[in-house]
């Protein structure tokens, strides 16, 4: 029979951890004491509550690790320092943290051989965006340490194939993956686990930078040769989702075809595909969603414009990255409302079409001034 535990969760650190079980423990980052950092956007500069965020990696004997890489060595504690349940739905945390955490011990698969935990899932939520900012960005902490050669990759088993063909890319073979259970979460005999290279917090959030560039610089590198080439104006739009869907977005789309845009499926294509498209856009326009995760391949120098419902301030995903990458960004509506909860997370919006004429001509010119330019500079005198 299986009984709830009443008392609270002793939340320790990893590094806690590995001490007391005499487990090596690396520091790849720390955390930076400045909160903010600055975003370009076509009318200005403004200032995100983003810091560049520590990142680590240890190893655990014996432990349960689930959700984002939470670690539980004993009944009852865990280590969950330095990461992020903020996106996970209220009640769907609760839940899964008292099933996975505060329940007595229950049969559980067993994982006998070394390891590095990815996971790719929260959860029981299945999101591309989060994957990519959550978990894809931990790979080149595993690398750093030396363990993605020596070490299977552990990942669900429900991850989709499509995801997976990121991980592919970044250098691990597909006879490298270690495929584990999700729920109920298993127990690892040696496993290697990080710290979230994206963490949301009460006063802003935390990007591990130099994880980030190494992402974007290796798949890059390895989605094709040197010269490759994509389209130079793109649009992505939800038109087949079930929820928050853009509902004038044909209107939107007409508009924009007839500036020069594309519009871009990713659905179907491997990962190389999928970056490969985004390599050369001067200026992307996206409906928020998990596809606008991929804006992290675009250009330094691209121009970002992301149409999303008015109670969304989009931090997490593109906005984000783009304040590290050094993207300009700019957001449709400007204003955020804050009544997101009256709203519905996941409610269907408009956005008005002059709004869009506006960003986007002006993003045009931007980008043809900057050119002018540079073809000025390389003319002979």
């Amino acid at each position: 029979m299986v009984t709830t535990q009443t008392h609270e969760i002793d939340s320790v650190t990893l590094e806690r951890i590995c001490e007391e079980q005499g487990e090596p423990f690396q520091w790849l980052a720390r955390a930076t004491e400045t909160l903010r950092r600055p975003l370009k956007s076509l009318s200005g500069v403004t200032e995100m509550s983003i810091q560049s965020g520590a990142m680590y990696c240890g190893r655990v004997r014996e432990a349960i690790v689930f959700g984002k890489s939470y670690v539980k060595d004993s009944h009852a504690r865990a280590a969950f320092a330095h990461q992020s349940h903020r996106n996970y739905l209220p009640k769907e945390f609760a839940h899964y943290y008292r099933e996975q955490v505060i329940e007595e011990e229950r049969p559980r698969p067993y994982i006998a051989e070394e390891c590095c935990f990815l996971g790719g899932y929260s959860g029981d939520t299945k999101f591309f965006g989060h994957f990519i900012y959550e978990f894809l960005f931990r790979l080149p902490a595993f690398e750093r340490c030396g363990l993605l050669d020596k070490f299977p990759l552990a990942v669900y088993e429900g991850v989709p194939e499509s995801w997976l063909s990121f991980i592919e890319l970044f250098g691990v073979p597909r006879d490298r993956f270690l495929k584990v259970p999700h729920h109920p979460a298993p127990k690892f005999r040696s496993v290697w686990v990080t710290s979230a290279p994206i963490a949301a917090w009460i006063e802003g959030y935390a990007f591990w930078d130099d994880g980030i560039m190494a992402v974007r610089r290796k798949l890059l590198m390895n989605a094709a040769p040197a010269g490759s080439v994509g389209p130079k104006r793109i649009f992505i739009g939800r038109r087949d989702t079930a929820h928050r869907r853009l509902l004038n977005e044909d209107e939107v789309w007409r508009y924009l075809e007839g500036q020069g845009f594309n519009y871009v499926e990713f659905a179907g294509k491997t990962a190389a595909e999928q970056v490969n498209l985004m390599r050369s856009a001067e200026i992307v326009v996206a409906v928020i969603g998990s596809a606008t995760a991929l804006t992290h391949f675009a250009p330094t120098d691209s121009i970002i414009v992301g149409i999303l419902p008015a109670h969304m301030t989009g931090v997490f995903g593109p906005m984000g990255i783009a304040a590290v990458l050094g993207q300009t960004y700019d957001r449709l509506p400007r204003a955020v409302s804050g009544d997101w909860p009256k709203e519905g997370a996941n409610a269907d919006f408009t956005v008005a079409l002059s709004d869009v004429k506006q960003v986007v001509e002006k993003a045009i010119d931007l980008k043809e001034s900057q050119h002018s330019a540079s073809k000025s500079l390389q003319s002979p005198n």
